[in-house]
């Protein structure tokens, strides 16, 4: 009887671990970027709890005003860096987060004006849940007061105007490496418990911009 209740109890203590692992080690998530996009969809469980309170500079809402609301009813949630992060070549950024629920998407978006040249540069990584597969898009805008109809995502007039205003394109990807790698990536392993890291961001493939190729 002895043998028979210790092979019980030695059962459900597997069970429990293989449920606690299963909770710590989401079979779902294969890299860092999939830890941020289920991270965030815990906005629509019942506590709202979301790795990113754990980031400082996260500008703060109430993440609880969503818990009763379906994914159906609200497919995208924003998170932004409350502050302008300051790289060490070009200028101050806005860092901004938009997670597409309905697509599993996300775009980790890079935003500079430039006012005393009039211009605005973005830069966005938007990554696939289904296809693990982050593509880096640069974007200018030569009237920073008109974006919508001033802005370009064709290299070869991009590269003009980053020669007309002054502005190397070897700065702009040590900017974008900045940005994503040592800011973005680096708060998310540092504050989050994150099984990745930025030497090991997991299974993913990254398409650098087209701009930036050749460039060392």
């Amino acid at each position: 009887m002895k043998n028979k209740t210790e092979k019980v109890l030695v059962v459900l203590l597997s069970v429990i671990i293989v449920i606690i692992a299963y909770k710590i080690i989401d079979p779902k998530v294969k890299n860092i970027f999939d830890e941020m996009y289920y991270g965030e969809k815990k906005v629509y469980s019942w506590f709202g709890e979301t790795p990113f309170w754990d980031i400082p500079g996260i500008e703060q809402w109430n993440r609880n005003d969503m818990k009763d609301t379906s994914i159906r009813e609200d497919t995208i949630v924003d998170e932004r860096y409350k502050n302008k992060y300051k790289t060490k070549k070009i200028g101050k950024w806005k860092i901004n987060f938009e997670f597409i629920f309905d697509t599993k998407e996300i775009d980790i978006s890079f935003y500079n004006e430039i006012p005393e040249k009039k211009i605005s540069i973005s830069i966005h990584n938007e990554y696939d849940v289904g296809s693990k597969r982050l593509i880096e898009e640069v974007r200018f805008y030569n009237d920073s007061e008109n974006l919508h109809e001033s802005k370009t995502k064709e290299i070869s007039k991009i590269k003009e105007y980053l020669k007309k205003y002054d502005i190397s394109i070897k700065d702009l990807k040590e900017t974008a490496d900045e940005l994503l790698y040592e800011k973005v990536i680096g708060d998310w392993e540092k504050y989050t418990n994150s099984r990745y890291s930025k030497d090991n961001l997991g299974t993913v493939k990254i398409e650098r911009s087209p701009l930036f190729d050749g460039v060392d």
